[in-house]
């Protein structure tokens, strides 16, 4: 498949991302403020680039809320990025920081303070089954106020293919790729789409070689129920890639079950499977390997205080914090107990 100019290396694709941001920070609306703050405070060299300005345009929203609240005049926007703005200009501009990493002996943690933020939408939610109808009403990536922050679209292998940016990122160039968007499909994977985007991954990975594509199930984690996918270039190697693991020929057991596929067929006889007992997923798709984790539906244990749910980074052992001090506090085998909470012995 021909991949378009974007796609032709690291160096590509995260200038169109930057480009991105740049032309949203001229815009007036506070949603997309919201978005280049988040996707600047994740990745330092971003931020570097564009202080100075978000800083000026953090006055002028700040100045603009305190004249419309002062005259009794309502505030402009979506109410979740008002409620948003209103919680930044309570912490104030020099007390946002940028994206601070740690490792312990088995995870990576991050402190993501602009995350924290966060609407939780569905992912907060009790969900026992894997397949919901699409919700025309409900948060979807076609909403018109959402065209804003596509920074990318087109047609790869004959399918129609949007790329948006992720409002609070936790993983560099963090994307959402919305297949066939218009089809308004539900978060729920079909074989030729897996296999689509497994040629895809492979693709993509000749002249990207760290870039992923991550699909939270239905209940494992996705927030929106319509069709997509996270795409993520790794600044290191997930955790669950260590070759300690036992899933990839080392002698220590992955606290959650973990299969690790290099077969497309094999893949999706083993996902066909999953349907069909209606078991919750994560797959990760890197351009040698398929990961598949099989775990328990969201809302049937525990979610600890550190950390808001656990999707496709979470079971990888990507754990962010919103805190400094669980940041720096929190111990390698907290952590594993938690990620254990989700495991299926019997997948």
């Amino acid at each position: 498949m021909d991949l378009p100019e974007i796609f032709a290396s690291p160096e590509s694709l995260r200038a169109a991302f930057e480009n991105g941001l740049d032309r949203l920070l001229d815009d007036e609306a506070p949603g997309p403020f919201i978005l280049v703050l988040a996707n600047s405070l994740f990745d330092e060299k971003i931020f570097n680039k564009f202080k100075h300005r978000l800083a000026e345009k953090f006055d002028q929203v700040k100045q603009d809320y305190s004249i419309r609240l002062g005259q009794g005049k309502q505030l402009t926007g979506a109410a979740d990025d008002i409620l948003v703005l209103l919680k930044l200009i309570a912490m104030g501009f020099e007390s946002l920081s940028t994206t601070e990493y740690r490792q312990t002996e088995n995870w990576a943690l991050q402190f993501n303070q602009l995350r924290s933020l966060r609407p939780k939408r569905m992912s907060g939610e009790t969900i026992s089954s894997l397949l919901q109808d699409f919700d025309e009403m409900a948060f979807h990536f076609n909403k018109s106020f959402l065209d804003k922050e596509v920074f990318w679209s087109g047609d790869i292998a004959g399918t129609r293919l949007k790329l948006l940016y992720n409002k609070f990122p936790f993983a560099t160039l963090h994307g959402l790729l919305v297949p066939e968007p218009e089809k308004n499909h539900p978060q729920f994977l079909k074989p030729d789409m897996h296999n689509y985007i497994r040629s895809l991954c492979r693709q993509l990975g000749e002249n990207i070689a760290n870039i992923g594509l991550a699909y939270n199930a239905y209940g494992a984690g996705a927030s929106i129920n319509h069709l997509h996918f996270q795409t993520f270039c790794m600044q290191y190697p997930l955790p669950l890639l260590h070759d300690h693991w036992r899933h990839n020929g080392g002698s220590t057991p992955y606290p959650v079950s973990c299969k690790v596929f290099e077969n497309n067929d094999r893949s999706w006889a083993y996902i066909n499977n999953l349907h069909q007992n209606n078991i919750a997923y994560n797959i990760i798709y890197l351009p040698e390997i398929i990961i598949i984790l099989p775990r328990q539906f969201q809302g049937n244990y525990n979610i600890p205080d550190w950390t808001e749910n656990f999707a496709w980074n979470e079971l990888c052992g990507g754990i962010t914090t919103f805190n400094q001090d669980d940041f720096h506090g929190l111990e390698d085998e907290i952590i594993t107990s938690a990620l254990s909470a989700l495991n299926l012995s019997n997948f």
